[in-house]
């Protein structure tokens, strides 16, 4: 599989590679950092999962950047790619939300004991002194990935244009249709991002394995992967019947996130939360594109049996050739009119 086609694809996939391979280096010594530190009681509280979220949350979301960027420079997407600038930037937020997090957190646990008096932390270790310069930088690398993704954003922007142009088809009606199917696509990846990042944080850190509540939460994450699948197939196959159970997916999606943003605004004890910026982020965040993808899902099941099946399967002729029994044939010139030399009609009849 080809990766890139053009110079700035590659330097927009090399963007994303990155910021995905510093990112995580440094999450991953922030880490190690930690576990050394904790002692194992410290588990017993949620504020000791602030700081392996913050990890999860920067893996995840780098690595959700890299494939992306992948499959826009291979399916030449604009759409996609201005949604993964909007992704960087809240990825740079959050960055900036967890270094006030961590460093609160690691003031509470730094101070902590448990029940019998035995301390959450190794007080003679260090942490925050080597953990606040690389939580900067991953604000840094967030900071001016982000710019980089715009500026080149910009430019093949036009260049993804002239490629739907010149493969897709010059009928303005079937291009529309195929911008409505790419649209949602990345609606339905985007939106799965910032849902999965939503249930880990508030499974782990505000539930807290409290059950049933903490199994039915993590039950979501099989679910809202298997349903992107099965919503990217339906919707290229065009499968109405399909289509019809992902859009009341979609909607139960909606109501589920609307039920957590009311939780997490209210004044019960699910509202009195750590790292509840992050979880109201990205509820909404996935709360409007759930929302925009069901509505986009809607549009595409209404343009199903129009002529964009064949194009997206690959069925598509592009290059026709002319019948066998088709002979080009040079019109006569009229006599009199287009009168020439013998020798000049020989040479264009063996031309």
């Amino acid at each position: 599989m080809r990766i890139a086609d053009t110079k700035l694809e590659w330097a927009f996939f090399g963007v994303a590679v990155t910021q995905f391979v510093l990112v995580t280096l440094l999450q991953i010594t922030i880490l190690v950092r930690y576990l050394r530190w904790v002692n194992p009681v410290v588990y017993q509280v949620p504020v000791s999962y602030v700081i392996p979220m913050v990890f999860a949350i920067s893996t995840l979301g780098c690595v959700f950047q890299a494939i992306v960027a992948l499959d826009s420079c291979r399916i030449k997407n604009k759409i996609q790619i201005w949604a993964q600038c909007v992704i960087n930037v809240c990825l740079s937020v959050t960055a900036g939300m967890q270094f006030v997090q961590a460093k609160e957190a690691a003031e509470r646990i730094l101070k902590g004991y448990d029940g019998q008096k035995n301390p959450f932390t190794d007080s003679e270790k260090p942490f925050w002194k080597y953990t606040q310069p690389a939580l900067i930088a991953c604000i840094a690398i967030y900071s001016a990935c982000s710019l980089f993704m715009v500026t080149l954003a910009c430019w093949l922007h036009v260049e993804f244009s002239w490629t739907l142009y010149e493969h897709v088809s010059p009928d303005v009606k079937m291009k529309a249709r195929h911008l409505r199917y790419q649209a949602y696509l990345v609606f339905l990846k985007i939106s799965l991002l910032f849902v999965v990042l939503f249930v880990v944080v508030y499974g782990f850190v505000n539930v807290h394995y409290e059950e049933p509540e903490f199994g039915l939460t993590m039950s979501i994450l099989p679910i809202v992967v298997i349903h992107a699948g099965v919503a990217a197939y339906c919707v290229t196959n065009e499968h109405k019947m399909g289509m019809f159970a992902v859009i009341a997916l979609h909607l139960g999606l909606v109501g589920y996130l609307v039920s957590r943003l009311i939780v997490l605004f209210g004044k019960g004890l699910r509202a009195q939360t750590l790292m509840k910026e992050e979880m109201i982020l990205f509820a909404a965040m996935g709360l409007f594109l759930s929302a925009v993808a069901a509505v986009a899902a809607a549009i595409c099941t209404s343009n199903f049996h129009k002529g964009l099946k064949p194009l997206l399967l690959g069925q598509e002729p592009r290059n026709l050739a002319p019948p066998e029994e088709y002979e080009l044939r040079r019109p006569r010139p009229i006599s009199g009119v287009f009168s020439r030399p013998e020798r000049m009609s020989r040479r264009f009849d063996i031309d």
